[in-house]
């Protein structure tokens, strides 16, 4: 069987013109002009008013309320605006969409049902209860999407740029190191010559499975299956994701059913895989596999089809058994070294248990997930930092030095407290941090990625002086290895050095902390190196995007009336929206429009040099003093005769600004990294006239590299610099510039941190 082809024809040939998401909205009466008088037509008007409703997260009654409005301004009818009239335009977004419904009772499956049915009521098959499949209000069901529609679609958006080329075309300096999911061990297995992924047209795909409640008042959720293809530019991935299935009700899905249905579309992407059409009318046949799942430890277990995390032998990836600590499971360290879980061994583990009916090795049973092609029951799931290090470990200890007065961590008086908080909220980050730090009161609130920035970068400067030393030399164990291992190019000894590190923190929290903090995330420490020598840095393969991708799930809900059908139907028009203009030909303006109403601002462009963009309206500096020449003759470069200053630009696409640039108050990107390891503060950004290219250069207050030293005995990326004031001012080049920096300054002391990476946002 060929692992893909590619076939030059002019006609797309059948199963294209049929395609129901290319069909949403294509009815060749929207190709008219809205009037005699004006030359936008019905489609256009109606692709403006969808990216409108989806920019502003408006419900169904605003939508329609507008369209009654653009009618009343043109006296006439132009556009359908009843809610029954404008759904019919896009009805074949039912097509795609399929009803399963299941047995509120024993959790059976009754049948499926698409594009409607008359049905009231139907018997489950096994316990003969009577099921209701048509009130969508009561949670019995779950819907399928079918995916290769939509994998399509993204695949022909995204032809004809640099996007589906990134795996291939990505720059290495070390082909040692690791830096992206590709650099994995599991990668590079299916993509050696011959292998499935060694063709450029074929894609692989992480995938997320986890529940999110609907409404406050309500014990009812949503648990969407949604795709992420791998071969996209890591800043691409997350605005791509493919809703696969949405499982809607009280309590946790049945995976037997909801992952059963998944697994036998996800065969035919393997095995069959999806038809594209390029821009040069070549038609494609891409093969698409489920390499990874990045689930939390709720998730994961319900998936395997195995014990909780919180039960004996709840570990995914080894056979550690657990003890019963104060009345709970616990996983203590121990002279027993427990041997790793496999693939071969965990089917052997379920065929004894289905055969014994009993749990064996924490194993209940078969799960659906093995007969997913190149998927592997074991390390195709991977601990996920999100919840595993930030959620859990990472606020476990937080709370237990915040929270316990008795124990001999406690610094949660009110002094102490005054003191953390006032430090943390002096803290001024760069604007690619969206979220400002809050005050430690507020902790319960915190994001996961606002307990990223506190793990990584806010806790030690913040907690210097107040928490005791061991402790906090204990806590750098964690920040240095978490951080080698988020890294945008990790080499075969970090990852090393992090295994040490993990080992020795998780060791050390035993006999500080006792065993009753031993928690199932502790345990899960030991796992994470191995899992980035699988499948890269711990980015690559975190559930961030996915929560991300739930969030803007719940943002289509907008009423208590069959939920699920809510998020899945707009879900779908939403991604049909970008083709409106193919199938309209959509005039330049509108869909430059569109662009505008959804991207983000655009900055405003005054000059580029050398891939740098200068922002905003330059100023002419006519003479240099003699300070200022001096620093350009120490720098070697000829002195202009005059300087045309800015106070911001974008280097790499990264924004920096100069301190002259006072208009931000709560956060600073002046702080850099330039070449040699250096670091200093940006004070000005002019554009020289002494070279032909008009070099953009930068004036650099450089701190004092022999003046720093680490705050901690084990942690790199944050410098202390006690001099810092008496820093010197150097002329460098911008394109010196290596990354941002973010400045922490108490008083006299200030510190200095390094990202791991440019991927991750808030």
């Amino acid at each position: 069987m060929s692992s893909g082809t590619s076939v030059n024809v002019e006609s797309p040939g059948p199963g294209f013109s049929n395609d129901p998401l290319h069909m949403l909205g294509s009815n060749p009466d929207l190709n008219f002009n809205l009037c005699d008088f004006v030359t936008t037509t019905k489609a256009e008007a109606l692709l403006m008013v969808m990216t409108f409703a989806m920019r502003h997260s408006l419900t169904g009654v605003a939508v329609v309320d507008l369209l009654q409005l653009i009618n009343k301004l043109f006296e006439r009818e132009v556009v359908p605006d009843t809610k029954h009239r404008f759904s019919k335009v896009f009805s074949k977004s039912c097509e795609l969409t399929k009803f399963h419904f299941y047995c509120t009772f024993c959790q059976t499956y009754v049948g499926n049902y698409c594009k409607g049915f008359d049905e009231k009521e139907k018997k489950c098959p096994q316990c003969h209860s009577v099921c209701n499949i048509d009130n969508l209000d009561e949670g019995n069901f779950f819907i399928s999407v079918p995916l290769a529609p939509q994998i399509q679609c993204l695949l022909e958006k995204l032809d004809g740029t640099d996007v589906l080329s990134y795996r291939m075309s990505r720059k290495m300096t070390n082909r040692e190191s690791i830096c992206d999911i590709y650099d994995g061990e599991c990668y590079r297995q299916i993509s050696q010559p011959g292998k499935i992924l060694s063709k450029p047209e074929n894609f692989s795909y992480n995938f997320n499975c986890d529940g999110s409640p609907v409404f406050n008042s309500s014990s009812f959720s949503i648990w969407p299956i949604q795709i992420m293809i791998n071969e996209l530019p890591p800043s691409e991935r997350g605005k791509h994701l493919i809703l696969a299935g949405l499982w809607f009700g009280k309590g946790h899905p049945n995976m037997d059913i909801f992952l059963g249905h998944f697994v036998e579309e996800a065969k035919m992407l393997t095995e069959l895989g999806v038809k594209w059409r390029k821009k040069d009318k070549t038609i494609v046949t891409s093969k698409i596999v489920g390499i990874c799942c990045c689930v939390d430890s709720v998730a994961r277990p319900a998936m395997q089809n195995s014990t909780q995390y919180n039960g004996y032998f709840g570990c995914s990836w080894c056979y550690h058994p657990g003890m019963l600590v104060s009345g709970q499971v616990k996983y203590p360290v121990s002279e027993v070294e427990y041997a790793d879980r496999t693939d071969r061994g965990m089917l052997n583990d379920m065929k004894t248990a289905l055969r014994e009916r009993i749990i064996y090795n924490g194993v209940k049973g078969p799960s659906p997930l093995i007969n997913l092609p190149y998927f592997g029951i074991v390390w195709g799931f991977t601990p996920d930092y999100m919840h595993c290090v930030l959620l859990g470990v990472t606020r476990q200890l937080t709370e237990l030095w915040l929270q316990y007065a008795n124990e001999e961590c406690y610094i949660g008086s009110p002094s102490c407290l005054a003191v953390i908080d006032s430090r943390l909220l002096s803290i001024k980050p760069p604007q690619n941090m969206a979220r400002l730090p809050r005050s430690v009161k507020d902790r319960k609130y915190w994001k996961a990625s606002e307990w990223r920035n506190w793990l990584l970068f806010y806790s030690l400067p913040c907690l210097k002086g107040i928490l005791p030393e061991r402790y906090l030399k204990h806590f750098s164990l964690l920040v240095e290895a978490i951080y080698l291992l988020l890294q945008s190019q990790i080499l075969p000894q970090d990852v090393n050095n992090a295994d040490i590190l993990l080992l020795e923190f998780v060791v050390k929290l035993q006999s500080l902390y006792g065993e009753a903090n031993m928690t199932s995330n502790v345990h899960l420490l030991l796992h994470l190196a191995k899992s980035v020598k699988l499948w890269g840095p711990l980015w690559a393969h975190s559930a961030f995007v996915f929560e991300s991708g739930n969030g803007k799930l719940l943002q289509l809900v907008k009423g208590t009336k069959g939920v699920a059908k809510q998020v899945v139907n707009k879900f779908l028009l939403y991604k049909a929206i970008p083709l409106f203009k193919e199938i309209h030909n959509i005039k330049t303006s509108i869909a430059e429009f569109c662009t505008k109403l959804t991207d983000y601002p655009k900055l405003q462009a005054s000059d580029k040099s050398n891939g740098i963009t200068l922002l905003g309206p330059g100023y002419v500096q006519s003479s240099l003093g003699q300070e200022e020449q001096t620093l350009f003759r120490e720098a070697g470069k000829e002195i202009p005769s005059t300087l045309v200053v800015y106070s911001r630009m974008v280097v790499n696409g990264q924004k920096y600004e100069s301190k002259g640039y006072t208009r931000p108050v709560k956060t600073n990107n002046r702080i850099v990294e330039v070449t040699g390891q250096r670091m200093g503060e940006i004070i000005k950004i002019a554009r020289s006239n002494a070279t032909i290219e008009n070099e953009i250069i930068i004036f650099l207050k450089m701190f004092d590299i022999e003046q720093r030293q680490d705050i901690a005995g084990s942690v790199s990326h944050i410098t202390m610099c006690s001099e810092y004031k008496r820093a010197r001012l150097v002329v460098l080049s911008a394109t010196d510039i290596v990354c941002k920096c973010i400045f922490i300054c108490f008083g006299q002391t200030a510190y200095i941190c390094k990202f791991p990476n440019v991927y991750e946002r808030d």
